[in-house]
């Protein structure tokens, strides 16, 4: 017997509609993990799920007396409350304020921050008697360490769940049957979120492999049409029709995958180098004797508990905040790029076409080709539709994957993502793994997404509750080894004090090395401006043969004159900082 059954339920908003004739079952002690891409009606569906949402059309059917608790993505609270009033005298609730650190009873909501206001609600969700828990997106803003709890703990309700989540790790140990919003529809598999991609993969196998045989056949029947005369017998009618049939068939759609193809600057061999670092606020010190020294190719992940000063260590590097403290040294070449968790101050008038022209009304890619501000956004999942939408309508994860574009436009070489995964939809998470895998730069990312920092990073910072940093080399897998052993495993120096070189007596750049230098950073400038003018050229002239042909070779001279312009301009740089550092 069902908890809740949806029928043939259709939903739609002004600008688009999300649900068109779905239905679902939840029975006992199920786990849904629910996923699509993001502005696919997730959301709405559990608003629908949890009765807050009503349904343009359809029937709900909902056992009687059924109990619902449901947990927004974005919670809000009677202005003026305090944690004390909302948590009440529930021993459950108040073990649970407790556990996801609201020790301050006393504190007003409106002082809390976003996630603090989070994780207030996601106390008083997991606290409360319900049949069916709904959950829409509960890990943000939760530690490594309560994460891993709150999947020990929804693992063993009683009580039917339905969840929104990024974390794989979560989604795959919990859920019990995975629900898939695309394309107006939902698809429901049986199983953990790993059968759930096994099962996902070979359907699309199998209908790629439908589609192949259709057109094959439909070529075959189309060339018999081309050398028959005209059909006048029964049998000669009927292929025409199945003929027809053919072209009438039509493969499920598919949705455009996310592509990544921007470009970063080259980067010298320093990049950053923090010593003795630290930084205090109202006399508190939040990091103290920092010392990390990135290479070039550096993967970093930082992880530590809610305000242990993750977001101010990748301030630190990237520039945004200077130390009380010791040092922080960046290399000229280095270009920081930036994707936070606070939002860019983007008008919410603003449309999203216009939002990415005003950066770039045309953008070179990695591969050399130049596209257009509407293609690249189609290339990040904007169709004319959301392109045309103002940045106000979109929906979270939406909105992150913009933010997403803008930063990656800039072109940087060194990249500081501060919890990247929060709203982000899982084809965009492996879109983004897959371009991190070849992207050129040095990487640092504080997050709390157990399966991101294993894909991505193989260097972990754990910050320590003294302030300090230490350092797990091998990523992910020797950071949980530690965590659960920290008695059985030594500290490991960081790399800055066990991996410095001996310092060697340099001798001082001549006049000339620095006239070079200058006459080198004015002529980059040129070499890329007149790139990208040849490649926009070509563009143009791609039906002349003869044109395409001259204009790509005087592409790849001008490149490879680039390419040579900026490593000696690095070889300089680097040179020059040597001495000057010492």
């Amino acid at each position: 017997m069902h908890l809740i059954s949806l029928e043939a339920i259709s939903k739609s908003y002004p600008e688009t509609s999300v649900l068109r004739e779905v239905s679902l079952g939840i029975s006992k002690r199920q786990r849904i993990g629910v996923i699509g891409r993001n502005g696919s009606g997730k959301t709405t569906l559990l608003r629908i799920i949890g009765g807050f949402e009503e349904p343009d059309a359809g029937r709900i059917v909902r056992a009687a007396g059924m109990r619902i608790t449901y947990l927004d993505q974005n919670p809000t609270f009677r202005a003026g409350s305090t944690v004390e009033t909302i948590i009440g005298d529930n021993r459950e609730s108040i073990a649970m304020a407790d556990r996801l650190g609201l020790a301050d009873a006393s504190a007003v909501v409106d002082d809390l921050s976003g996630g603090q206001r989070k994780r207030l609600a996601l106390a008083v969700a997991l606290a409360a008697e319900c049949d069916l828990l709904i959950l829409d997106e509960p890990t943000n803003h939760l530690d490594v360490d309560t994460i891993d709890w709150l999947e020990d703990h929804l693992r063993s309700r009683s009580s039917a769940l339905v969840i929104v989540t990024h974390d794989r790790y979560l989604l795959d140990r919990v859920a019990n049957r995975v629900v898939e919003v695309h394309h107006q529809s939902l698809s429901s598999h049986h199983g953990s979120y790993e059968q759930f991609l096994e099962g996902r993969t070979a359907r699309e196998e199998h209908e790629a492999a439908v589609e192949h045989r259709r057109r094959q056949r439909l070529r075959t029947e189309l060339e018999w049409l081309r050398r028959s005369p005209k059909a006048r017998t029964s049998k000669s009618r009927a292929r025409v029709g199945a003929i027809n049939n053919l072209i009438a068939a039509k493969r499920p759609p598919v949705d455009p995958e996310l592509s990544i193809d921007l470009p970063s600057r080259r980067i010298g061999s320093k990049v950053v180098d923090m010593h003795n670092a630290g930084k205090v606020y109202d006399e508190h010190w939040v990091l103290r004797n920092i010392d990390i020294k990135l290479q070039p190719n550096a993967r970093v992940g930082v992880v530590g508990d809610n305000g242990s000063g993750k977001t101010t260590l990748l301030r630190l590097v990237a520039g945004r905040l200077d130390p009380d403290e010791g040092t922080v040294k960046r290399g000229t070449t280095v270009v920081p790029g930036w994707f936070g968790q606070d939002p860019r101050p983007i008008p919410p008038e603003t449309r999203v076409n216009a939002a990415i022209r005003e950066r770039a009304e045309t953008t070179l890619l990695e591969s050399g080709v130049r596209v257009s501000a509407a293609t690249l956004l189609e290339r990040f999942q904007f169709g004319i539709d959301a392109q045309r939408a103002t940045v106000g309508d979109l929906s979270g994860g939406e909105r992150r994957r913009l933010e997403l574009l803008m930063a990656l436009m800039e072109a940087p070489n060194l990249l500081l993502l501060d919890e990247p995964t929060n709203d982000l939809d899982l084809d965009t998470l492996e879109a983004l793994e897959e371009y991190l895998d070849s992207w050129k730069g040095a990487l640092v990312v504080a997050s709390h997404d157990r399966y991101f920092l294993d894909r991505v990073c193989d260097h972990i910072y754990s910050i320590e509750s003294d302030g300090s940093v230490r350092h797990h080399p091998g990523g992910w897998p020797a950071y949980w080894a530690d965590r659960l052993a920290p008695k059985e495993i030594a500290p490991r120096p960081s790399p800055s004090r066990s991996g410095r070189r001996t310092p060697t007596t340099r001798s001082k750049p001549t006049w000339s090395e620095r006239q070079e230098l200058a006459r080198l950073t004015r002529r980059i400038p040129e070499l890329e401006e007149r790139s990208a003018d040849l490649a926009h050229q070509l563009d143009a002239a791609a039906a002349d043969y003869t044109a395409t042909v001259g204009l790509a070779q005087q592409l790849a001279d001008v490149l490879e004159d680039l390419d040579a312009a900026e490593t000696a301009w690095l070889e300089l740089t680097e040179r020059i900082e040597a001495y000057e550092d010492g």
